[in-house]
């Protein structure tokens, strides 16, 4: 991964796109010594992005399991929507 600052970035923007484009490498962008941001290639950010959702369904998921194994009466939706008067 390339570390550039965001002034190096910004004065070259056209150019680092293309290159992050091209090689797919991700340019790390820095202010104050410190990583910011990171310029990733849109193939990089849809995996990102599908990882992410991965992670929050099993979260979810892990967290529905959990209110199910709870000893009690558990309740279907279709009661839930008749209490209501759905």
């Amino acid at each position: 991964m390339t570390h550039k600052t965001a002034e190096e970035v910004g004065a070259r923007l056209p150019e680092n796109l293309k290159s992050v484009e091209i090689t797919g490498e991700p340019v790390a962008i820095e202010s104050d010594g410190r990583t910011v941001a990171v310029l990733v290639s849109a193939e990089d950010f849809a995996l990102l992005q599908r990882l992410r959702q991965e992670e929050e369904d099993r979260l979810d998921n892990s967290a529905a399991d959990a209110a199910l194994a709870v000893p009690g009466e558990n309740v279907s939706w279709e009661r839930v929507k008749a209490d209501l008067g759905l």
